[in-house]
C-alpha cells in the first residue's frame, strides 16, 4: 500500500462501488466529449460574443437617435428692456422644459466604420478558430485517456495471467518440494514472486481506477466505463506529406494568426481614418415647444464636419504602431508555421518508432513464450530453478506490456500527429484502415 497515496485510494473507493461498467467505444466517448465538455461550451459562447460584437459594428452605419429632456430652475425670468423706453419682454420664464430628439447620421469617417466591421468580423474568425483548436486538443487528450483505459485494462489482463502462471509454479514447487526433488528454498522463491505477482496485479487493477476518473474528466461524467475499442495500428503508415503538404491551409493555429493580421491591417485602416474629417448628417426637433424663446428654433436639420488638423503628432506615430502590429503578427505566423512542420516531423517519426518498437516485441513475444515453456518443463524434470522459471515468466510479461505500450504510443502519436497537422478532423478517415492489437494471450504457453 506504502506506494500508492491517499488520494488514489480515496478514487478508488469512489468509483469501485459503481454496480457495472458501461460499454463505450471511442466515437461515442468523442460524441460524449463535444456534447459536455465546459471548454467547448465556453468557446461557443465566445463566438456567439463576437457574433453579437459584430452586429454592433454593423450598428454604427445606421442612423443615431437621441433623446434628451432637461427641466431647468433660474433665480429669475430672463427680460429684455430697450432703455430709455420703459419697456421690458420676457424671453425665458424662471422655470422651463426642454426636450429634444436628435438624430444623426454618419457620411464620411475616413474608413472607420468599415474598419471596426473589419476586426469585429475577423475576431469572429479567430474565435471559430480557437474552437476548432480546443477541439483538436481536447481530442488528443481524449484518446491518451481512453487508450490509456484500454491499455490498463490490458495491463490487467497480462498481470492476472501473470499472477496464474506464478500460483501454478507454486504448485508445482510445492508437489516438486514434497517429493524432494526441490529444496525449500526454490519453494520459497517461488511463493515470494508469487506475493509480487499479486501485489502488482492489485496495483494494476487500481490504475485501472485512476485512469477512469481521468476519462470521467474529460467526459465530464461520473462513471464506470468498459472500453469496447482496442488499441491498434495503421495498416500502413501514410508519408509525411499527408500531414505536412497542406498545413496552413487546415491548422487551426495558423487560421487564428492570420485573423489577427487581419485585425491588424483593419488597425492601420482605423488610424489612418481618424486623420481625416468626418462628415456627418444632422437634425433635431423640440418636443415642449411652449417653452422656447424667440430665439429657439423648433426643428434645425444639417450637415456637419469635425476635423482634427493637429493633435501633436499621435495620429502619425499611432498609424506607425498599427503597422507594426502588422509585421510582429506576420513575424509570428512565419515562426507559428515552422514550428508547426517541425512538430509534425518529430510527430510523425514518434509514430514510426513505436511502430518499430511493436514489431520488435511482437517478434520477441514468440521466443519468450517459447522460453517459459521450456523453463517450465526443465524445472518439472528437476534440471531448471526456480529463478530460471521466475525469469521467463517475467520476460515473458515484459513482452506483453512492451508490445501494448507501443501501440498505445503508436496511438497517442498519430492523434498528435493529427493536431499538428491540423488534421484531427480526419480522424474517423484514419480509423477506417487498423488493424487491432490485443493482449496475445495466444502466445502464452499452456501449463502441463
Amino acid at each position: 500500500m506504502g506506494r500508492f497515496s491517499l488520494l488514489t485510494i480515496i478514487l478508488y473507493g469512489l468509483i469501485a462501488p459503481i454496480s457495472s461498467a458501461e460499454p463505450i467505444s471511442f466515437m461515442d466517448a468523442v460524441a460524449k466529449m463535444e456534447a459536455n465538455n465546459p471548454a467547448l461550451s465556453a468557446a461557443d459562447e465566445e463566438i456567439r460574443q463576437k457574433e453579437e460584437e459584430l452586429k454592433s459594428a454593423k450598428g454604427l452605419r445606421y442612423p443615431k437617435g437621441e433623446l434628451e429632456v432637461k427641466q431647468t430652475f433660474l433665480d429669475s425670468p430672463i427680460d429684455i428692456s430697450i432703455d430709455p423706453i420703459p419697456f421690458s419682454y420676457e424671453v425665458q420664464e424662471k422655470q422651463f422644459t426642454k426636450g429634444q430628439i436628435k438624430l444623426s447620421l454618419p457620411v464620411y469617417t475616413g474608413g472607420r466604420i468599415s474598419a471596426a466591421n473589419e476586426v469585429s468580423k475577423h475576431r469572429k474568425t479567430e474565435a471559430t478558430a480557437q474552437k476548432e483548436w480546443t477541439r483538436f486538443q481536447l481530442l488528443t487528450e481524449l484518446a491518451q485517456r481512453y487508450y490509456g483505459l484500454v491499455l490498463a485494462k490490458q495491463n490487467y489482463k497480462v498481470q492476472t495471467l501473470k499472477r496464474e502462471l506464478m500460483e501454478k509454479h507454486v504448485d508445482r514447487a510445492e508437489r516438486l518440494f514434497r517429493e524432494g526433488i526441490i529444496a525449500k528454498v526454490e519453494l520459497l522463491h517461488a511463493q515470494v514472486e508469487l506475493a509480487k505477482a499479486k501485489q502488482e496485479e492489485d496495483a494494476a487493477q487500481r490504475d485501472i481506477s485512476i485512469i477512469q476518473e481521468g476519462l470521467n474528466n474529460i467526459l465530464f461524467e461520473n462513471n464506470l466505463w468498459e472500453p469496447n475499442s482496442e488499441l491498434f495500428l495503421l495498416n500502413n503508415d501514410p508519408p509525411i506529406d499527408t500531414f505536412k503538404g497542406s498545413l496552413s491551409e487546415t491548422h487551426p493555429a495558423i487560421a487564428i494568426i492570420s485573423s489577427k493580421i487581419e485585425q491588424a491591417n483593419a488597425g492601420v485602416k482605423a488610424e489612418k481614418g481618424a486623420n481625416r474629417p468626418t462628415v456627418y448628417l444632422f437634425g433635431m426637433h423640440e418636443i415642449f415647444e411652449d417653452d422656447l424663446t424667440l430665439l429657439d428654433p423648433s426643428w434645425a436639420v444639417g450637415i456637419g464636419l469635425n476635423y482634427t488638423f493637429f493633435d501633436g503628432f499621435q495620429g502619425k506615430h499611432k498609424t506607425a504602431s498599427a503597422k507594426a502590429l502588422v509585421r510582429k503578427a506576420e513575424y509570428m505566423r512565419i515562426k507559428i508555421k515552422k514550428d508547426l512542420e517541425s512538430l509534425v516531423v518529430k510527430r510523425y517519426e514518434e509514430m514510426k518508432k513505436a511502430r518499430e518498437q511493436w514489431e520488435s516485441f511482437d517478434t520477441t513475444l514468440q521466443l519468450t513464450a517459447e522460453n517459459l515453456r521450456v523453463r517450465t518443463k526443465a524445472f518439472e524434470e528437476g534440471v531448471s530453478t526456480s529463478i530460471e522459471v521466475v525469469d521467463a515468466v517475467y520476460q515473458h510479461s515484459r513482452a506483453q506490456l512492451g508490445r501494448l505500450k507501443s501501440a498505445y504510443d503508436y496511438d497517442v502519436a498519430l492523434f498528435q500527429l493529427l493536431e499538428a497537422s491540423g488534421q484531427s478532423s480526419r480522424w474517423q478517415e484514419f480509423m477506417n484502415q487498423i488493424q487491432i492489437v490485443e493482449a496475445d494471450e495466444e502466445k502464452t504457453p499452456s501449463q502441463p
